[in-house]
């Protein structure tokens, strides 16, 4: 596991600061607006920066007492990661692989295993420049895994990918879960719902909330209720209730909202999603 301790950073005028957090194996989601300190958090896990005070420990490791082995088992993808473009996809994965002090034979089986993986093999001797947004990103995952390291830390990985490319780049992280920490920035809860762990949210560099996505989705101060209404009741229905969703189906009005008590009649409480109580829990947060 990873346990953080009484950690800080700062830079200009933002500050992160967590006392307390631990990291357990599986795929633990990382949600959070822009500027709330995710991607912050993940550099600092990644050991690309340094924390001001505190300790991150990995498995009973720190930077300070053994930092060579700490990042041997780290895999890391930033946003805006830049690739060797003059490089080929094998040659980049093979010359990381070395950087990372593989065996010859393990760098070439691995490069070969990651470049089917990420459905690479067709480009695999084109020049990285010539390769699509998409195709660009799944290098940028693959390099990750190389070494099959502990500890992965991706910021918004599904970036550029179409939907057949997130499907197999969840369905691959749920496989290598029950033996790898993931820790994963993200704004798109719903995709990560089925096969997400924990929940970790940040707000303004401080932790609000850790803890399991039943917790996160069930112990939340409103109810999700959704109905139809006529389109001429809606705008006075929006002044006086939280509305997560409205939307059309066919020529009916379908809307979404949260409440304490049930809005108006013919509405039903329904199960709220992973988005759902991330948008209750920042309203009840800015409320108070």
């Amino acid at each position: 596991m990873i346990k953080i301790n009484d950690i800080q950073w700062k830079y200009k005028k933002f500050s992160l600061t967590i006392e307390e957090l631990t990291i357990q194996h599986g795929i633990n989601i990382l949600v959070g607006h822009n500027g709330s300190g995710k991607s912050t958090l993940l550099s600092l896990l990644a050991t690309a920066k340094r924390p001001s005070q505190g300790e991150i420990s990995y498995h009973g490791d720190t930077m300070n007492s053994n930092l060579l082995a700490v990042r041997s088992k780290i895999g890391y993808v930033p946003t805006g990661l830049e690739l060797y473009q003059d490089f080929t996809p094998v040659k980049l994965l093979l010359y990381l692989s070395q950087l990372k002090g593989l065996p010859k034979k393990l760098s070439i089986h691995q490069t070969e295993e990651l470049l089917s993986i990420f459905h690479l093999r067709d480009v695999q001797k084109t020049k990285i420049k010539r390769l699509s947004q998409g195709m660009q990103q799944r290098l940028a995952l693959a390099q990750a895994f190389l070494g099959k390291p502990t500890y992965i830390f991706l910021d918004e990985p599904l970036n550029y990918l179409d939907i057949h490319e997130r499907k197999s780049l969840l369905n691959f992280l749920s496989k290598i879960a029950p033996h790898t920490i993931i820790l994963v920035a993200t704004h798109e809860l719903n995709e990560w719902e089925a096969i997400c762990n924990s929940v970790i949210w940040m707000n303004e560099g401080t932790l609000q909330y850790e803890g399991t996505k039943t917790m996160w989705k069930h112990e939340l101060p409103l109810t999700i209720w959704t109905g139809e209404m006529e389109d001429s009741l809606y705008e006075n229905f929006s002044k006086k209730h939280l509305i997560v969703y409205a939307g059309r189906i066919k020529d009916k009005l379908v809307v979404r909202c949260a409440n304490s008590l049930k809005p108006a009649p013919g509405f039903k409480a329904v199960a709220p999603t992973m988005e759902d109580a991330f948008f209750i829990r920042k309203h009840s947060q800015q409320r108070s």
